[in-house]
């Protein structure tokens, strides 16, 4: 393995770290706000990052995508992550799981959150389930043409600004766990409270209740019963992606703290002369290239199929 960066890549970082320098013009703006932007400053960013080439970095050039490899979204999700108050949202990522749709589902959803013109939430976790998404109890009941969902969903980031949502219930007598794309204007479909954190986002992570919401059965994802498989694919690239962002986040973090130390003076001398900040430092150095290597050979090896 070599994972010394191409010139393609070297550009691709150079790219993704100069929209990132973008949006840390709006970090003030954003936590000022406890969290949104105004509708319009949105939309610029949003054309701006389509222009950059770091929107929908996970879909296909065909589609209107980036279409960049695994370690590649990986690199610039990295740049993303140094940026706060979750400004990376705005160069979304569609759901990875969404190219698995129809033709008319991707004309209907995909291609619209590709050009920045709907947005996409995935609604998996429960009261009484998280990241063990087969322990879910919303249900999908069949009736003519389609299904009638129930259940609540909780922490759906991005929610509130969602045109839709994926949501994964339990279909049929034999409870076979199913994606489904569900309007956020459907009958029924109710965002019941949006939870405050302890960190400003600049979209929430709201809760919603869904009450015999109808749902045609060409809206089913994936077909009946493979919802679980999709989800976990779900999960897996997401995870990977917050891995690769607490990196950038970490790497923003000991930049701004060596500045300080370089800056600050105490007992007649820099604070950075003094060799417990010197040997802190340090550590928080060798945490980063650890996790930034691991990162990028998950990343590797998931794109060569052995992981």
């Amino acid at each position: 393995m070599d994972f010394r960066y191409t010139p393609e890549q070297a550009e691709l970082k150079a790219r993704a770290a100069a929209y990132s320098q973008r949006l840390m013009r709006y970090e003030n703006e954003s936590e000022e706000a406890g969290g949104p932007l105004p509708a319009e400053t949105v939309r610029t960013l949003t054309r701006e990052a389509i222009d950059a080439g770091v929107f929908a970095i996970n879909m296909p050039v065909e589609w209107g995508g980036a279409g960049l490899s695994l370690l590649d979204q990986v690199i610039v999700e990295e740049e993303f992550g140094k940026v706060t108050n979750c400004l990376w949202d705005i160069p979304w990522r569609p759901a990875n799981v969404l190219a698995y749709g129809t033709e008319a589902q991707r004309e209907k959803y995909l291609l619209p959150v590709i050009r920045g013109e709907r947005f996409d939430a995935f609604a998996v976790t429960e009261p009484g389930a998280g990241s063990d998404a087969g322990s879910g109890t919303s249900t999908a009941d069949p009736v003519p043409g389609g299904w009638l969902l129930n259940g609540e969903k909780w922490f759906v980031t991005c929610g509130d600004v969602a045109d839709f949502l994926l949501v994964q219930a339990d279909a049929g007598p034999d409870r076979q766990p199913t994606l489904f794309f569900v309007d956020k204007q459907a009958p029924g479909v109710r965002m019941t409270r949006v939870p405050r954190f302890m960190h400003s986002a600049v979209n929430g992570h709201p809760e919603f209740v869904l009450q015999d919401v109808f749902v045609p059965d060409e809206d089913v994802l994936g077909g009946v019963g493979n919802g679980y498989e999709l989800t976990k694919e779900w999960f897996t690239d997401e995870r990977l992606m917050i891995a690769a962002r607490t990196t950038g986040a970490a790497e923003r973090a000991l930049e701004l703290a060596r500045d300080w130390a370089v800056e600050r003076r105490q007992f007649g001398s820099r604070i950075a002369d003094f060799q417990l900040i010197q040997g802190m430092l340090a550590d928080c150095a060798v945490d980063i290239a650890v996790n930034r290597a691991y990162t990028h050979q998950v990343a590797w090896e998931v794109s060569q199929g052995t992981a």
